[in-house]
């Protein structure tokens, strides 16, 4: 595989990887999240965590923001909070890991290159037009979702609008954990590699498979609270939900010109920290299934607008690692 050093310079550069790159990446990704997700809970680190909230007199969130004021208040929560927020990070920890078994500084280079908001072809113009048209999308199909809530869910449905949704958005979109700690993973390392081998909207749907099956372990109470059936329909419209994100931000990162900066913006927004979309807190499995369905359902929606938009037009820069 090739990779011109510096986005298109003189030299070209050989990045080698392991066999069957992104099931490597996938499986110490799975390893990692394990590994920390088991200290997390043998150290107490949960109970802490939970402790230093409610102190704040905060809800959770996945923010930084949120950790940083819980550490101001009960700073016995830093290696609860650290625990955390390295289970998070497995994605592109696993890139590191990656790089070690093979490709070296040639692959960070190719994943550090699209650490970006949009590629020099691109430009400032169309990209800031794509990143306003990314925020609006993204804000409307939380709204819809709310909406959505609010119909088939109200008895487990809390929405409380406010001018503090506006100030939390520029927090979801570059301060949310699981945004900034995984999208050099799945969209800077995973889906351009797939890409050498796969259309576009196949190529979304595996990354969004290894996405989605990436957070199962974490989600391992669900079997606990739910049982087998009530787990696994919980966990399939989490998949659907996911799958259906996938697409829609393949089709904007691409147009982007694979820009991993803009896929953090989208995976941030998606997770609502500003709570655009209400909060679901359900004690069934039916309750907890139809958020997720609801929080698909405007995904799914654009992804059926876009991907035949994008075959007739073009997705945008797709290609392997060399497209860097």
């Amino acid at each position: 595989m090739r990779v011109e050093p510096g986005g298109g310079g003189a030299g070209v550069e050989e990045v080698a990887l392991p066999r069957r790159p992104v099931l490597t990446f996938w499986l110490v990704a799975v390893a990692l999240e394990v590994v920390l997700g088991v200290a997390f809970l043998v150290s107490g680190a949960e109970s802490a965590i939970d402790e230093g909230l409610s102190k704040a007199g905060l809800d959770f969130g996945s923010d930084l923001l949120t950790a940083g004021r819980v550490l101001v208040v009960y700073p016995a929560a830093l290696l609860g909070i650290t625990l955390a927020l390295a289970q998070v990070a497995a994605p592109d920890l696993a890139v590191l890991v990656v790089a070690r078994i093979r490709g070296g500084r040639a692959l960070l280079h190719a994943v550090g290159r699209r650490f970006r908001p949009w590629s020099p072809e691109v430009g400032a113009r169309r990209g800031l037009v794509i990143w306003l048209v990314v925020v609006v999308v993204f804000s409307a199909c939380n709204l819809v979702s709310g909406l959505l809530h609010r119909a088939l869910v109200p008895q487990d449905f809390a929405w409380h609008f406010s001018w503090s949704m506006l100030a939390l958005l520029p927090v979801a979109m570059f301060l949310d954990a699981g945004a900034l700690l995984e999208e050099n993973g799945w969209r800077g390392f995973a889906l351009p590699v797939l890409l050498r081998d796969h259309g576009p909207l196949a190529a979304s749907l595996l990354v969004g498979l290894a996405w989605a099956s990436w957070h199962f372990p974490v989600k391992f109470d669900a079997f606990l609270d739910y049982g087998l059936g009530g787990a696994l329909a919980y966990l399939g419209a989490f998949t659907v939900k996911i799958l259906a994100i996938s697409v829609v931000m393949t089709f904007f990162w691409a147009r982007a010109g694979q820009a991993t900066l803009l896929a953090i913006v989208m995976h941030g927004l998606s997770n609502d920290v500003a709570r655009i979309g209400g909060f679901v807190d359900g004690p069934t499995w039916q309750a907890s299934a139809i958020s997720e369905l609801d929080l698909a359902l405007p995904f799914v929606v654009l992804a059926l607008v876009l991907v035949p938009y994008a075959n007739r037009r073009g997705w945008g820069e797709l290609g392997d690692l060399a497209a860097a």
